[in-house]
């Protein structure tokens, strides 16, 4: 049975986007040997339109149908990285998504609250506060 797995990432230091798309995909099991695939994924979904949610605040996400489970991985840097819109970015809530996922949907309804982008991009945010946000 698919599940959805949340996993914060915080305090993460990396030299430059690359880097930290790498990181991001060696999180995720079905990419850790190869994780060119989850790489090109994310690539290729910012061509098709900027995933910026906010000043500092990404949200790419891709369907990736061959993995055992979906992922949201929020990702927060020491220090900003350039994104592809040549604009700095410190925090990534990265969704990886095997298919239809109820959760993931709740998580991108929830996106659209400004106040909900401000506490998942604070410092301090805990995994336990993610979890019941989404269960409001």
């Amino acid at each position: 049975m698919m599940k959805t797995k949340l996993i914060l990432d915080k305090n993460v230091t990396v030299s430059d986007r690359d880097k930290w798309l790498e990181h991001v995909a060696g999180i995720v099991p079905d990419f850790s040997d190869d994780p060119m695939t989850l790489i090109q994924a994310l690539k290729d979904r910012e061509e098709i339109g900027s995933t910026r949610l906010a000043e500092k605040l990404v949200m790419p996400h891709v369907v990736m149908p061959a993995i055992a489970d979906s992922y949201i991985i929020v990702s927060q840097l020491e220090s900003s990285v350039e994104w592809f819109d040549n604009h700095s970015v410190d925090t990534g809530t990265f969704l990886i998504v095997k298919g239809n996922d109820e959760l993931i949907s709740n998580f991108v309804v929830h996106m659209a609250d400004d106040s909900f982008i401000e506490q998942l991009s604070g410092r301090g945010i805990e995994k336990k506060t993610i979890e019941s946000l989404l269960e409001e």
